[in-house]
């Protein structure tokens, strides 16, 4: 039997706190089978300035050994130790019994003193695991409410990333205080760190604007060469038919081949895999991560999904 894995697509979340006391926090989620385990957990990139509606729509893979639960961490990415945002843990055995194997959930995540903090939204797929619903019709398209819970060492272990986090903060505020000739240098430079962000979030703003520009000209450039081939597989057809110019339209596939190097061009909207290459802007690029894209990930632009061959 082939090795039981669990699929896993990390759409976004719905939070009711926002950690972050100036600005907005910088969501990323994390999770892993093993909590014990501090090299087996795997992240999505982070939504910067995402506040309480984080969005990242990333898939991934990971194999199944039996393990009961799937531990969801959400963390605000910081300068010093990252904050936490909530956690949760998701019994996997929801999964298997779910139509087609195949859950499509909203499961509730929890601050670390217990108390709800919004939902995450994942859909997971169990499959080659025993005793899997495949007979039981075909899985819900909006999201339904998942089982998720608090469990005691998984709490104990976000209470510890807290209070770190806690005296990080507290040793800058003193490394600040001990810098600063007084209150009113500590509110220039409350304001300066604002103005930073706001700069950063226009800039953000603005690149993304730009991506959209080159998307939508790289769009329409791939609908002109999708015409041309069209027209080029019509007249090759033709001439088929009247047993005419069978030599150049072969010479011209080959050449359509060679030019992609054999790799598809990258999709704004595709889905890929770890080690996967695309090509993109006359280039290689090598999938990190694997992931389901959207038209701001270019290959050149997302560094944590994508790396130039």
């Amino acid at each position: 039997m082939s090795q039981a894995s669990l699929t896993i697509v990390a759409h976004g979340a719905t939070l009711l706190k926002d950690v972050e006391l100036i600005g907005k926090q910088d969501p990323y989620l994390r999770f892993t089978l093993n909590i014990t385990d501090t090299k087996s957990f795997q992240k999505t990139f982070v939504h910067k300035n995402a506040g309480k509606n984080p969005v990242w729509n990333q898939t991934f893979d990971v194999p199944l050994n039996g393990e009961p639960l799937l531990y969801v961490e959400l963390m605000d990415e910081e300068t010093t130790a990252d904050a936490v945002i909530a956690f949760t843990a998701i019994p996997i055995n929801q999964v298997v019994h779910a139509p087609g194997g195949t859950l499509n959930g909203l499961f509730e995540v929890y601050l670390p003193d217990g108390k709800p903090n919004g939902d995450v939204h994942l859909t997971l797929t169990a499959r080659n695991v025993p005793g899997i619903n495949l007979a039981g019709g075909i899985a819900s398209q909006a999201p339904v409410r998942g089982t998720s819970q608090i469990i005691e060492a998984h709490q104990k272990r976000m209470k510890s990333i807290k209070n770190k986090e806690i005296g990080s903060d507290a040793g800058m505020a003193v490394a600040g205080g001990l810098l600063a000739l007084g209150a009113g240098l500590l509110a220039n430079k409350v304001v300066a760190d604002e103005k930073k962000k706001d700069e950063a979030r226009k800039e953000q703003e603005l690149e993304e604007a730009r991506a959209r520009e080159r998307l939508e000209k790289e769009k329409k450039q791939l609908e002109e060469e999708k015409a041309n081939l069209e027209r080029q597989q019509q007249e090759a057809r033709s001439s088929e038919q009247h047993g005419e110019h069978h030599g150049e339209c072969h010479g011209e596939h080959h050449h359509k081949e060679h030019h992609h190097g054999g790799h598809r061009e990258w999709d704004a909207n595709g889905t890929y895999s770890s080690g996967e290459k695309v090509s993109y802007h006359g280039r290689v690029w090598i999938c990190l991560q694997g992931h389901t894209s959207n038209p701001t990930w270019q290959p050149d632009q997302a560094h944590s999904l994508w790396r130039a061959d």
